[in-house]
């Protein structure tokens, strides 16, 4: 039979599947809870049964509470216990839906790879532990943490699907301060410190219509975002048309052109549109030129059923965002993490 499970102090009611335990019920509706059974630690998912009847597989245990009986409640495991009636528990740290914890961890640099002139791609792998574990959705970024404090944000480069590898791309300015030190630091240590999730910028693929085009737009190392997004995408296999455009200044820029270009290949629903911005810079360049908004509006006569993801300075973004406004597009299809910390200047 189907149970309903009740969470104390969030006024949240769930429905069970016959046969389903306490963790399975909880991780179908969204729900996450402390669990590190994969890596051989037990009782980290226990729960407190206030009343109702439950089985407990392992170890096994059969408790029936009352209201009446509590005092408290009585610890159970979420991942071994099944209902038999109406329940009601109380689970400390529960996570809703949606919600990512932000933690700070300390990470092993795996790689420093020099992409071209002045963008290096940096591989960190997470820690193994289940108190560790680091949850991010596609196109989230994270912070690096220098060991006086300083912190410098990066954007995922990789995505969820990956598990415990995360890639950055890091674009050295000379002239900074700042950036001479986290590179210094990368190259200099075998570990950093992090702190993510960090953005509100993201895409999770179960949340994306089918009918719905995406396009994703560029600038520089923006295109570290839309890498995250569009491997998540391609590793679920959704079909949505997916339209790239990553524009810089001078085709040297373009880093990783032969990823996108693969993407494009081997999937008929992905496009890539490369473009320069100096062409008179770029000698043999046979791609597209001019800026990455001319682009899109060359190509679309309107945004109809079109979501937008902006990956770029708050120049670009906004940008962009006026090109597209000019065909009907409406800003709320627009998604960029400029929204959050550069907000739109008054066109007064």
């Amino acid at each position: 039979m189907a149970w309903r499970i009740t969470l104390a102090d969030q006024n949240v009611c769930l429905q069970s599947l016959p046969e389903e335990t306490l963790y399975d019920t909880l991780q179908r509706y969204g729900y996450r809870l402390r669990v590190s059974c994969r890596n051989g630690v037990c009782q980290i998912c226990e729960v407190q049964l206030l009343a109702g009847e439950v089985e407990q597989r392992y170890p096994k245990r059969h408790l029936c509470l009352t209201e009446m009986d509590n005092q408290g409640g009585k610890p159970i495991l979420a991942c071994t216990s099944r209902p038999l009636s109406d329940v009601r528990v109380q689970i400390e740290g529960v996570q809703p839906p949606g919600v990512l914890v932000v933690k700070k961890l300390r990470c092993d640099i795996t790689t420093i790879e020099k992409l071209n002139s002045d963008v290096y791609r940096v591989r960190l792998h997470l820690p193994a532990t289940g108190s560790l574990a680091a949850e991010f959705y596609a196109g989230q970024y994270l912070d690096i943490v220098l060991p006086d404090g300083r912190q410098a944000s990066f954007s995922i480069g990789s995505a969820p699907d990956q598990g415990r590898d995360l890639e950055l791309h890091i674009r050295h300015m000379p002239g900074s301060e700042m950036s001479n030190a986290i590179l210094a630091h990368l190259q200099q240590n075998p570990s950093v410190e992090i702190e993510l999730p960090k953005g509100t910028c993201y895409l999770q693929a179960q949340s994306i219509n089918a009918q719905t085009r995406l396009i994703f737009a560029a600038a520089s190392t923006g295109f570290a975002q839309v890498k995250s997004v569009v491997e998540h995408l391609l590793a679920n296999q959704y079909g949505n048309p997916i339209y790239i455009y990553w524009g810089a200044r001078v085709e040297e820029d373009m880093y990783l052109e032969r990823l996108p270009q693969q993407w494009a290949s081997e999937h008929t629903n992905v496009h890539f549109v490369p473009v320069i911005s100096e062409p008179e810079n770029s000698p043999g360049w046979q791609g597209r030129c001019g800026l990455l908004s001319d682009a899109l509006l060359e190509d679309f006569a309107d945004f109809e059923g079109i979501e937008v993801f902006a990956s770029g300075s708050p120049a670009m973004v906004y940008a962009l965002l006026d090109a597209c406004e000019t065909r009907g597009f409406s800003a709320q299809k627009m998604h960029s993490d400029v929204f959050a910390y550069a907000p739109r200047p008054s066109k007064g």
